[in-house]
């Protein structure tokens, strides 16, 4: 009998061992390359030789052999290839003061150490007064008739032990899980950190850029004086008709109303930036250097594959750690069927009277329980398929948007930065225009609503110039972002 038990409980074991399985996630299939192309199509596309539901293979241009993508590291910083220690500086005093930061930093290791996850080998271990103690006074009958009454008082207590042996991999699985749970947290919170990057370096453009339109602007207003003096002049020598004084006070008037307005909007821009450092808003302009302008842009990052996504992103990682969340939770699944086994001790007396000797007891032991059937966890082994299969669904789809979003950002800087070139071409012709116009105005050849079309003109091609400028940056920005970088993880790990 001895050996048919043993021999049951060894099958059980060797079959335990098997149904909990490593949990290796397999990323989703990605092209080989991003597709930027904006030139409209002239010929129909080539028929897809991707398989049903697959992603077709990028085909080689006409005369360039194919050659393996190279991989991207992106463990360095991007913001600095901007150059601006002022930007480096405000964006580490952001995660290091940053409210918001401290909040989900710490709902990391909250998660981490959560009580319904098994942490360690103690977490299986109880000891102390396991069974009830206390003392209890007993009157009984006591047989044969005739019948006695018995009276008796007893004490008892005992300190015990138990551990539970997690011999098939349940509470290992368990604690997967919870950790997977608190790693996906850190993802998030990576996110979060890439955001608040990408948006102090957008407010930080935002204030040159309202700084240099406050610049424009004055220089505009001053030109428009010059020029309104020159009206006046004429106009008092009968050569100019009022008209051209009225309109041009009008556009001097419109330039002056703009000044409050851009001063307005940089002051609120330094209150969100220093809110995002975690100091107390100010609309003081303190923090970006008085000399600082809008930079050039730097030299474009190397995109690599769209396969790097799922190792730079924390959007996919994210997206990785939800897929073997609920394979962990399956194997959980899987060894919850097989019995748990508890290793017992316990250690007492009991004393039956004050005239009776105290009587010690031990135990020690091992406790078996298997539940055959659980309703409960019959339920939940039907539903984690079907959560594994839309969690490889969200994965899928996390790919795509991913690779969108690098697609997208680099379209539009590629566009942005043509646009920008036209737009100083336009700027330049615009003075010479304004110049000529004003030439010919001057030697009375010409009326002043040619010099009016033409500053109009120059005004708003600056101010469009100053825009593309500024827009270009916020894609290059969109760019860095959109690679991702496993520099953020770094900035989690800072606890406090």
């Amino acid at each position: 009998m001895r050996l048919r038990l043993t021999l049951a409980l060894l099958a059980t074991t060797c079959s335990g061992c098997g149904l909990v399985r490593p949990v290796v996630v397999t990323p989703p299939p990605a092209p080989s390359s991003y597709s930027t192309a904006v030139e409209p199509r002239t010929e129909p596309p080539a028929p897809s030789t991707a398989p049903e539901g697959g992603v077709p293979s990028p085909q080689p241009k006409v005369g360039e052999p194919a050659r393996p993508a190279e991989h991207v590291p992106q463990d360095e910083v991007w913001w600095s290839a901007f150059a601006d220690p002022a930007l480096d500086a405000a964006i580490r005093e952001c995660f290091g003061n940053s409210l918001v930061l401290h909040d989900v930093r710490d709902l990391i290791y909250e998660n981490q150490l959560d009580p319904n996850v098994p942490q360690g080998w103690w977490y299986p271990l109880q000891v102390g007064i396991l069974n009830p103690a206390g003392l209890s006074h007993v009157v009984t009958i006591v047989p044969p008739a005739p019948a006695t009454q018995a009276k008796y008082t007893i004490a008892t207590a005992d300190v015990g032990l138990t551990y539970q042996v997690d011999l098939f991999g349940n509470l290992a699985a368990q604690r997967s899980a919870g950790l997977n749970f608190a790693e996906q947290q850190r993802q998030l919170t990576e996110a979060r950190v890439q955001d608040m990057a990408m948006r102090l370096t957008q407010l930080w453009f935002d204030i040159l850029e309202a700084r240099a339109l406050r610049d424009l602007t004055q220089r505009q207003i001053d030109y428009n004086k010059e020029l309104l003096r020159l009206i006046q002049a004429r106009f008092e020598q009968h050569l100019t008709p009022r008209l051209a004084v009225l309109q041009q006070e009008q556009l001097l008037l419109n330039l002056e109303a703009q000044v409050p307005l851009i001063s307005a909007r940089n002051a609120l821009l330094n209150s969100e930036l220093k809110a995002l450092l975690g100091r107390v808003p100010d609309p003081t302009d303190d923090i970006v250097p008085l000399e600082r302008q809008l930079p050039d842009l730097p030299p474009s990052p190397k995109l690599g594959t769209p396969g790097d996504l799922n190792a730079n992103t924390p959007e996919m990682r994210l997206q990785e750690l939800r897929v073997a969340e609920v394979e962990h939770r399956i194997n959980a699944n899987r060894a919850s069927w097989l019995p748990t086994i508890q290793l017992v001790g316990s250690v007492g007396a009991a004393k039956v009277g004050l005239s009776e000797p105290i009587l010690h007891q031990s135990v020690v032991g091992v406790n078996l329980t298997w539940a055959l059937f659980d309703g409960r966890r019959f339920t939940e082994h039907k539903r984690l398929p079907i959560q594994l299969h839309r969690r490889h669904v969200q994965y899928q789809l996390a790919l795509n948007t991913a690779i969108g979003r690098v697609q997208d950002a680099v379209v539009q800087e590629e566009t942005g930065a043509t646009s920008l070139r036209a737009l100083r071409a336009q700027v330049l012709l615009g003075q010479q225009l304004l110049d000529e116009a004003r030439r010919l105005f001057e030697q009375g050849r010409s009326d002043y609503l040619t010099v009016l079309s033409a500053l109009t003109n120059l005004v708003g091609l600056e101010r469009a110039s100053l825009q593309a400028q500024r827009l270009l940056l916020n894609h290059r920005v969109a760019v860095y972002r959109s690679l991702g970088g496993t520099w953020s993880r770094d900035v989690t790990l800072n606890r406090e």
